[in-house]
């Protein structure tokens, strides 16, 4: 996995071999996009005490529509809008591999 930096050296998404991520593709930086070959989807990570106003809001919504939760030791990965002949796994496994190689990234 790619990481992409922005203009201060902070990762913003990844390109993989048959993808890419993105940390935020919405004005409020509250969501992100994955795409894995034909397929794509918007995530974000949620905590129930920690999560700002406006993401509690979109949680709420989400919780409303097709979506996909993986509780990771009381953070929550997100996917939702999902579109294309992915499984909602696929996305979760590039996500988790993302996250893994960021966080591993500062160390």
């Amino acid at each position: 996995m790619e990481m992409i930096l922005n203009e201060n050296d902070l990762v913003v998404g990844a390109r993989f071999e048959n993808g890419t991520i993105q940390d935020y593709v919405d004005e409020k930086k509250i969501y992100g996009l994955i795409r894995i070959e034909d397929s794509t989807a918007n995530w974000f990570l949620f905590n129930k005490e920690e999560s700002g106003e406006d993401l509690q809001k979109l949680y709420k919504k989400v919780l409303k529509e097709e979506h996909f939760i993986e509780n990771d030791f009381g953070e929550e990965i997100v996917i939702f809008n999902k579109k294309g002949s992915q499984p909602f796994e696929a996305f979760i496994n590039k996500i988790d591999e993302y996250l893994g190689d960021e966080m591993g990234s500062f160390i």
